[in-house]
């Protein structure tokens, strides 16, 4: 069959290429000039550096990293291992609160012996991977589902919910919660003996030194800032300045030592960042239409990619 895809994500990519592989004939329409959503990295070009420092400037502002429970995902998991497209990441994560910070592996309320795998150079690598092969025409933005029946025998739907009820009439509702991201670059290097943290009572929810990351540029010390869903919201529509500003405050209170100087610093604000909740439902059909994404499934990475496997059966 002829099947058109709505959406370059993470589940867009993967429907994409399961159907590609079984022979249908598959077209990705994606709005962006890149495929990947949320699964993003950002390079900063003509930035001047500081003296001593040198190389490329890139963050992963988008998903961190991701993990890997599902059999499906393992098997793919495993090939991107062995091409080098995916890493491990082993920095030493911690939970901060309002007493201090606790290493996870240590806790023995957290346990933490999860594996974290990241895209290499940069998580967009993984969108780059699923893409591979799949004719995909970017800065193209569907207005109805309408405009694609003349052409193609089924439309799949794999974009944020608003969006897709848009194009899809009658879906259940579904909240998308944004974030706002501050990816910062330092002259000197941050006093933090941890490379990534999970945040409590605070405006930020997490804090990651970015440059910790395999294959990444370890001469300068970079890191992406994520606000929580609720200050996030509280303050959507707020400047970026303004936002830029709070949440590097935020970001300093959490540093005994204080932080070095800036010489780089971007605010980003994802819209939909995660649904609340999702529907737990893997995909949902109307007829000849199906509609799937993380918000059908879950808020992995994972559960994007099993959601459009979910939509290539149906």
């Amino acid at each position: 069959m002829r099947v058109a895809v709505i959406g370059a994500g993470i589940a867009g990519l993967s429907v994409a290429r399961e159907l590609t592989a079984r022979g249908h004939d598959v077209v990705v329409f994606e709005k962006s000039r890149v495929p990947g959503g949320r699964v993003a990295t950002r390079s900063v070009a003509a930035v001047e550096l500081p003296r001593g420092l040198s190389g490329d400037l890139a963050f992963d502002h988008g998903a961190q990293y991701f993990t890997v429970r599902d059999d499906r995902f393992s098997m793919l998991a495993a090939e991107w291992e062995r091409d080098r497209i995916i890493t491990r990441w082993t920095g030493r994560i911690v939970s901060f609160d309002g007493e201090g910070w606790e290493d996870l592996a240590a806790s023995a309320e957290h346990k933490d012996v999860t594996h974290r795998y990241v895209g290499t150079p940069g998580m967009s690598a993984i969108a780059a991977a699923l893409s591979t092969g799949l004719d995909i025409r970017f800065e193209q933005r569907i207005g109805s589902i309408a405009a694609l029946s003349s052409d193609f025998d089924r439309v799949i739907v794999a974009v944020p919910p608003g969006e897709a009820s848009r194009l899809v009439p009658g879906l259940p509702p579904v909240a998308m919660q944004p974030c706002w991201t501050v990816m910062a670059a330092f002259e000197e290097r941050v006093a933090a003996r941890f490379d990534a943290a999970f945040v409590n009572g605070s405006a930020l929810a997490w804090i990651a030194r970015n440059s910790s990351k395999p294959k990444r540029n370890w001469k300068i010390d970079t890191w992406v800032m994520h606000a929580s869903t609720a200050w996030s919201a509280a303050h959507l529509d707020d400047r970026s300045d303004d936002v830029g500003a709070f949440l590097m405050e935020a970001f300093e209170d959490l540093i005994a030592a204080g932080l070095p100087k800036a010489f780089y610093a971007a605010v980003h604000r994802w819209r939909h960042a995660t649904a609340d909740p999702p529907l737990a439902v893997g995909t949902i059909r109307y007829g000849d239409v199906v509609v799937c994404g993380d918000w059908c499934k879950g808020p992995r990475i994972e559960d994007a990619y099993l959601s459009g496997l979910d939509a290539a059966s149906e």
